[in-house]
């Protein structure tokens, strides 16, 4: 093993060693769901699971992006044991970062073989739908979104393969769900909410429910569900998450496994790096 190598074996172990020490309190939840298990991810490892998760039951899919650093990328995990099993560094084609500076990889969503991709660029003017292979995690296809629907961004996707659809919306003040066709990526119609929601940084479709992660600036982060016929919300659970320097709830993925454990969450804690915290559905 070389320098550089052994170099960042040794951050590696000192942060996992560092974090372990360190008290910051216990995930807590309202009593509508329970956790069962979470992973810890620091250094590279939450480099490319800062943003999005999502799953085809088999393997875990996440996105990172550190747009200081150039980072927007991919990882592929197995579910059992979290190891990373492939990695896309560079996952934002260049045409677009060149000529858009297209820059972070939000929300994601799986569907038949792909993942679904939210891209931003730095200016948050020019929003992406970009599909991804999961054997290889390179890119197949790209769609421009509506910038007229996406003010701030397209901070997430969800697709909907029941009906036909992929869903996003706006980052803040989110009054409505953008509905747009799965298979051209055309804008259909939208969805009016029965209130407005803020901060919405994943989401995800089972059973004709679209789940979104609500990052609240006041550290009650909640788990809300919208149905998607008629637009209302609901709030399924509160969380709060320990942190030291601050905490962001991110992405979401619904699905459930062996286990118990239903919804997957990313929070990405600033003093530590990133879990995935995995919660059954109880109430």
């Amino acid at each position: 093993m070389g320098f550089f190598e052994s170099l960042w074996a040794f951050l590696v172990a000192f942060c996992m060693i560092f974090t372990g020490i360190m008290d910051y309190g216990t995930a807590s939840s309202t009593k509508e769901v329970e956790l069962v298990k979470e992973e810890k991810m620091v250094l590279d490892a939450a480099m490319y699971a800062g943003q999005g998760i999502t799953t085809d039951g088999e393997y875990y899919y996440t996105s990172g992006s550190l747009t200081a650093f150039g980072v927007a990328g991919l990882a592929k995990w197995d579910t059992e044991n979290f190891e990373q099993v492939a990695v896309n560094t560079k996952a934002i084609p260049e045409k677009y970062v060149n000529a858009h500076d297209s820059d972070h990889i939000g929300g994601i969503s799986y569907y038949d073989g792909k993942i679904y991709a939210a891209v931003e660029n730095e200016a948050e003017d020019f929003s992406l739908v970009i599909t991804y292979d999961t054997e290889t995690l390179q890119p197949v296809d790209s769609y421009k979104m509506p910038n007229e629907y996406l003010p701030d961004g397209i901070p997430w996707c969800a697709v909907d393969a029941d009906n036909g659809y992929l869903y996003c919306s706006p980052f803040n003040d989110v009054d409505y769900i953008v509905a747009c066709d799965l298979e051209t990526m055309e804008f259909s119609h939208i969805i009016e909410l029965s209130e407005t929601v803020y901060r919405i940084q994943g989401g995800e479709v089972y059973e004709g429910v679209l789940y979104l992660s609500n990052d609240d600036e006041s550290n009650s982060d909640k788990i809300l569900t919208v149905d998607i016929s008629t637009g209302e919300v609901k709030r399924l659970c509160t969380r709060t998450l320990p942190s030291v320097v601050g905490n962001e709830a991110e992405g979401l993925t619904v699905y459930p496994m062996e286990d118990g454990s239903f919804i997957h969450v990313l929070d990405y804690d600033k003093t530590v790096g990133v879990y995935v915290r995995h919660y059954k559905v109880v109430v």
